[in-house]
This record gives C-alpha cells, sequence and structure tokens, in this order.
C-alpha cells in the first residue's frame, strides 16, 4: 500500500502593519482599586450619611419629649379634703325641663341640684352655656369653671383657656355673665371664688375635686 504523501504548508507573510493579537492588559503595580459600598452603607448615604441620621433621631426625640411634657394630664381621684366653701347641691338631683327649676344663688354658678336631661360637652365655650346642661357635667365629676367676661381681660381669658387644654378631660370653661366674681370654678357641692386669676388654686380644686360627684366619671 503506498503511502500519501504530505503536501507542505505555506505560511503567509504577515502584512505590514498588521498589530498582533491583543493582549489582556495588566494592572499596574501598586495602583489603587476602589472599593464597592456594601449596599446597607449606600441606603444610609442616599438618606444624607450618618451625621444627617443622628440629627433626625435627636430631633425626634426632642419633639417626643415636648409633647409628653404637655400633654393633658390624665385624671385620678383624690382621696383629700375637698376644696372651695362647701354649697347645698340644691336639693335631689332630678331632670327637669324648666330653667326655673334650677336651683341657683344669685351671683353664683349653681352646684348641684335639678338639670337637664342632656349634659353640657367638656370643651371651651366663648358663649354662655345653660346652667342646667353645665350642672349635669358637673354631676358626671367634671369641673366647671366660669368667669365674668366685663371683669376678665383678654390675658386671663388665655389663662384660662391654657388650664382647660391641661385638663380637657376634667373642666369645662364657660363665660357666665350672671357671676359677681370675676372667677368660679364649681364641683359637686363646691364653689371657689376667685377675684383673678390663680393657676396653683385652680389646679389644686381641680385635681382635688373631679369625679367626686354622684355620677363619678361619665364623659
Amino acid at each position: 500500500m503506498a503511502r500519501q504523501r504530505m503536501k507542505p504548508v505555506r505560511r503567509r507573510p504577515e502584512r505590514a502593519g498588521a498589530s498582533a493579537p491583543a493582549q489582556p492588559q495588566q494592572r499596574e503595580r501598586g495602583a489603587a482599586t476602589p472599593r464597592q459600598k456594601p449596599p446597607w452603607r449606600e441606603r444610609i448615604d442616599s438618606f444624607g450619611g450618618f451625621v444627617t441620621l443622628g440629627a433626625v433621631a435627636v430631633a425626634l426625640l426632642l419633639i417626643g419629649a415636648l409633647v409628653i411634657a404637655n400633654r393633658p394630664e390624665s385624671a385620678s381621684v383624690s382621696t383629700g379634703p375637698l376644696l372651695g366653701e362647701e354649697r347645698e347641691a340644691g336639693g335631689k338631683a332630678t331632670h327637669v325641663t324648666d330653667a326655673a327649676q334650677l336651683v341657683i344663688l344669685p351671683g353664683e354658678p349653681p352646684t348641684g341640684g335639678p338639670h337637664f336631661a342632656t349634659p353640657q360637652r367638656i370643651d371651651i365655650y366663648t358663649d354662655p352655656v345653660p346652667d342646667g346642661a353645665a350642672i349635669h357635667t358637673v354631676e358626671h365629676g367634671a369641673i366647671w369653671i366660669s368667669y365674668d367676661p366685663e371683669q376678665v381681660d383678654d390675658a386671663t381669658r388665655r389663662q384660662l383657656r391654657d388650664l382647660q387644654r391641661k385638663f380637657d378631660r376634667d373642666v369645662l370653661l364657660s363665660p357666665r355673665p350672671e357671676n359677681a366674681q370675676p372667677i368660679y370654678a364649681v364641683s359637686w357641692g363646691r364653689l371657689l371664688a376667685l377675684d383673678r386669676f390663680d393657676k396653683a388654686r385652680l389646679e389644686a380644686f381641680v385635681r382635688t375635686n373631679r369625679d367626686r360627684s354622684p355620677e363619678p366619671g361619665i364623659r
């Protein structure tokens, strides 16, 4: 069997100017490679970084402290002696429909007795409220603070409103032109008369006398 002769393979000469095969680039020695931030750090930086987040946290803590410091005082029932002058509650606490059936001493807000069937909602009022409705609210343990608008200036009104907001679950505030004294605070069977605003005495009256009535705690 005859052997097959292999033909020699001729290599083509490379053209002038032809580039050599691309070689992989090598990094220069000593060149720093930037490190990629982890995802959690990128997220923090997107919100302004640690300094910004820290400032926001401090601001939130301050706001929370202010809210707690200025929130209305929660109700508690005192066991100390009742404050204010004792008044006859005006007889049996019955429901009536006619204001003439109320028991009211001249120049003073009533402290109890017959009253209207619907209580006055606890709030700050700029107009007088019906005595019969206010008595019903007092029967539920609230404190009724009333003032003569002719004897009380704007600064005192603001002080009274601030006090009501502090005890906004327990204090009904309204003007009452029939009052002989500038300010009265009423609980069931008790009356505190003031010729000027006295924050300490009014707050003590509220804390001591609230919810000490025939039907306490109803709001």
